[in-house]
């Protein structure tokens, strides 16, 4: 089967709907809101909603499914937000919206009906509300390749402002985000045979084959690899013994029609590792199930070029980079005490191999760092599941960083806000001048090491570092912002977040106003 069954296209499988009662739905989901909010209900749905409470309790706090007949299918699925407090965010909508989905899909309907709630606390509560039923229909690439079919047939959104024009572009607008949070968490969630280097080429390749306003490119040569991206090439010496586990480097571009309206130029590089052992500093005690997530910073990359083709904001030029490669083990592994040369000319040597995630970005952070010069208003990110550290300090939520020019701008606290109107927690880390200085070489001829294996704290601040130093940005006035999404991109047995495309989209005014 097409793996774009899976996707929704208003007016085919997904509706903006204007009656409650149609007979086109089995099933109404509503989100019941604490009473203090005052969130008005839908017409002839309020009493009813007094008399669940009246009988269970428990409606405020669980979620319930009832006989009514003043909706669609004569089934109301009711699934609360519990109470909201001020240290609450719009997640709480995202959680709700998402369990009375499943709750709907457990009880039988393939024909939902979502009702979609202003809120005022929440600017952007409707789209959230959406996105969450939306991630809720989700079903794993390789799933839908084996069994095919979806576990929906349409999906409708309902809201008492149906008949503004406004409501219509939210529907719009959530569904082109859910269709590039598909495309990212069909690469960072496929095992990593499915999703090996050569295989997300394919996969990324075939996906914008006939976008107009995408141009994708493909490195496969192993000698122009080595050459031109050494660091990347190291890590995947191993793995270059097998075929289909040889690196690859995905160049993917997104120009507007009116290359005269540009206003900015959005340069990301992502991790993409297919699987990481380790290496040679193999991991130990159980920890390689889940490396196959180690990919999830390049799916969020394709990801965000996947909105930008649908959305085609006019103001936006994006190139993006995939770097994906396997860090293997095997008689030819790249070992600690090695020393390596860069693109940009820097001896690094290598002090753990399991650091492997900023060597495979850092040769394309300094491509891009010399393509910035010529680019307007450029600004480049590095997203990647990179360190524990991260996941340590921040639990779920993505680490930011910005450099000098970035946070002269303010850049990862507007980036902050977007995530929190869009339901995607993000905490800001200071990079300073010790996690610059902490990369510096030990040994003569050592321009850096890979990682100072004594530090023990601020790990996730020095492999920003590293990533500057290494990458050229040191004394450019360009802005960088590292984003760290080990904590937030999703382990097993849950599905990859997709993070952080929603809060690049919010922020970079990729959705339609």
């Amino acid at each position: 089967m097409s793996t774009n069954d899976i996707e929704f296209k208003l007016g085919l499988n997904a509706f903006v709907e204007t009656n409650l009662q149609s007979p086109d739905y089995d099933a109404m989901i509503l989100i019941l809101y604490p009473e203090e909010l005052k969130v008005q209900l839908p017409r002839h749905i309020g009493g009813f909603v007094e008399k669940c409470f009246k009988v269970d309790r428990h409606i405020h706090s669980t979620t319930t499914v009832w006989n009514c007949e003043y909706v669609s299918g004569g089934r109301l699925i009711i699934s609360p937000t519990g109470q909201i407090s001020a240290y609450h965010d719009v997640t709480v909508v995202k959680q709700a919206a998402r369990k009375g989905m499943l709750r709907a899909l457990d009880a039988g309907a393939r024909n939902p009906l979502l009702v979609v709630q202003n809120l005022v606390e929440y600017p952007d509560a409707q789209l959230v509300c959406i996105l969450g039923a939306l991630e809720a229909l989700y079903t794993p690439l390789q799933i839908r390749e084996r069994e095919g079919g979806r576990n929906y047939i349409k999906i409708g959104f309902y809201a008492e402002d149906k008949n503004n024009d406004g409501f219509d572009r939210i529907v719009r607008n959530a569904i082109a985000l859910e269709r590039a949070r598909v495309f990212a968490r069909d690469i960072g969630g496929a095992d990593p045979e499915r999703m090996t280097p050569e295989n997300v080429a394919q996969f990324v390749t075939n996906s914008f084959a006939g976008d107009t306003n995408i141009k994708v490119t493909v490195i496969r040569d192993e000698n122009i690899i080595a050459k031109e991206y050494p660091l990347l090439a190291a890590v995947s010496r191993a793995a270059n013994r097998i075929d289909r586990h040889k690196a690859r480097i995905v160049e993917i571009e997104y120009k507007p029609s009116d290359p005269t309206r540009i206003t900015e130029t959005v340069m990301l590089v992502g991790k993409g590792v297919t699987y990481d052992t380790g290496g040679a500093d193999i991991k130990i005690s159980g920890k390689m199930p889940g490396m196959s997530r180690d990919k999830c910073g390049a799916a969020a990359v394709a990801g965000f070029l996947k909105a930008c083709s649908i959305l085609k904001p006019p103001h936006l030029k994006v190139i993006g980079v995939l770097c994906l490669c396997r860090n293997s083990v095997g008689e030819d592994s790249y070992v600690a005490d090695e020393l390596l040369v860069s693109r940009s000319n820097k001896t690094v040597r290598v002090t753990n191999t399991d650091a492997e995630g900023r060597f495979a970005m850092a040769d394309s952070v300094f491509k891009l760092s010399e393509v910035a010069d010529k680019e307007l208003n450029p600004h480049i990110y590095t997203i990647a599941t990179l360190t524990g550290h991260a996941r340590a300090c921040y639990g779920k939520y993505t680490a930011v960083m910005d450099n000098h020019s970035a946070r002269a701008a303010n850049h990862a606290g507007r980036l902050q806000f977007s995530g929190s109107r869009v339901g995607e927690g993000i905490e800001v880390s200071v990079i300073r001048q010790d996690d610059l200085a902490v990369n510096v070489g030990k040994s003569k001829g050592d321009d850096l090491v890979q990682v100072d294996m004594e530090t023990k704290s601020r790990h996730h601040q020095l492999a920003a570092g590293f990533l500057i130093k290494v990458g050229g940005l040191e004394n450019k006035n360009i802005k960088y912002t590292h984003m760290d999404i080990a904590g937030s991109a999703g382990e097993a047995p849950n599905e990859p977040s997709a993070v952080p495309i929603l809060s690049l989209c919010h922020l970079h005014r990729v959705l339609l106003f």
